[in-house]
């Protein structure tokens, strides 16, 4: 059974869950404020797909060799390649909002269209806390 990292939004904490029905959509409920609708799958910081050893592995791939991080269209199509390769789930206003950088889009006028559909973008919240223990999904 694996084990998932969620962050809520509202607490800013991220949680461990061991995770019986991997397949299921919908995200846990927080432990901390009894609520799931802000809660999102995040990347875990010791967990990467099969096949590469670490996170410092990916970041020291060729194929980022070179890259140009001043050009959005190179950026998003870096970003893509890293989530396909550890398997994780951008979800889909990420997903959209990488195919129009990949489409060369202005990405400020990008991130202006997600601040207005509600997307939350992280910002202002400080880094989260990671709570202690293991809680199932």
């Amino acid at each position: 059974m694996p084990i998932y990292e969620y962050l809520c939004r509202r607490c800013n904490t991220i949680f461990q869950f061991l995770v019986r029905n991997p397949s299921s959509k919908t995200a846990p409920v927080c432990p901390e404020c009894g609520k799931c609708d802000r809660m999102e799958k995040v990347m875990s910081t010791f967990s990467v797909k099969s096949g590469s050893s670490s996170m410092e592995d990916m970041a020291d791939d060729s194929s980022m060799a070179g890259l140009d991080t001043e050009d959005p269209k190179a950026m998003a199509s870096a970003i893509r390649r890293m989530a396909d390769e550890m398997g994780e789930d951008l979800g889909p206003e990420v997903n959209e909002a990488i195919s129009r950088l990949e489409a060369g889009e202005d990405p400020e006028k990008i991130e202006r269209d997600l601040e207005e559909s509600g997307f939350d973008m992280g910002e202002g919240g400080g880094e989260p806390s990671h709570a202690p223990g293991l809680y199932e999904a």
